[in-house]
């Protein structure tokens, strides 16, 4: 008897094996096609330091099909409809073709936004679509194309009051030069604990602002404690 499960054992691995190579020796043979790796993508400026300006946001996109051995390239347009953002003043322009290397499966699409003309409340939206070209047609329907949303929102923190006396109205620019100083947000326990640490760096970047008024940002004229 465990001679015959011995048998029947190995045979069932020399099936399995066989489907393998089966599955193998059929590739992908149809049209080369191509799809946003993720349908929206979401980046907020608010906890980052006050003199971080703009940055890059990295759309991902991957094939349907086998890489090739040479150049290949894919369009994206810009879905105006459903795009809040403004050219020029929120992001930058968009090329009109990119480059999908030799042998890749996968590639990035840079998409370059602008900090200094967003204001603290508003969730701004660039939509993307894929296009076909020559070397792709396009994937599914749901991957076609992107929402990438960005704001400078940081909203006020609980223990803001705690310290307005010196700090006056709740600005985000106010908490975001912070940070950058402190070198990050500010937790209850800081409050707890460090209560004078923290307002001896408010009171760097009141002095901050006081020395570049174009930002409008004011702070109460009253007598510091520390």
């Amino acid at each position: 008897m465990k001679t015959t499960y011995t048998i029947l054992f190995f045979a069932a691995a020399v099936l399995i094996a066989a489907a393998c190579d089966r599955k193998e020796s059929f590739p992908y043979s149809g049209d080369d096609k191509i799809n946003f790796a993720n349908d929206s993508l979401y980046f907020s400026f608010g906890a980052e330091p006050f003199s971080v300006v703009d940055t890059t946001l990295l759309i991902g996109v991957e094939i349907i099909g086998l890489p090739r051995e040479y150049d290949r390239e894919y369009r994206i347009t810009l879905d105006s409809e459903h795009t809040t953002a403004r050219l020029g003043d929120h992001y930058d322009a968009l090329q009109e073709l990119y480059p999908l290397p030799a042998n890749a499966s996968s590639a990035d699409v840079p998409v370059h936004i602008h900090r200094l003309n967003l204001d603290d409340e508003t969730v701004y939206t660039v939509r993307l679509q894929l296009v076909e070209t020559e070397d792709f047609r396009l994937g599914v329907v749901e991957n076609r194309a992107v929402k990438v949303c960005f704001t400078n929102r940081l909203d006020c923190p609980g223990w803001w009051n705690e310290l307005s006396k010196w700090l006056g109205e709740y600005n985000v620019r106010k908490y975001q030069k912070f940070i950058e100083l402190y070198g990050r947000p500010i937790t209850d326990k800081d409050i707890a604990e460090n209560r004078y640490g923290i307002l001896r760096i408010f009171k760097q970047v009141k002095a901050y602002f006081d020395e570049n008024p174009e930002y409008g940002v004011i702070f109460p004229d009253v007598e510091w404690i520390v």
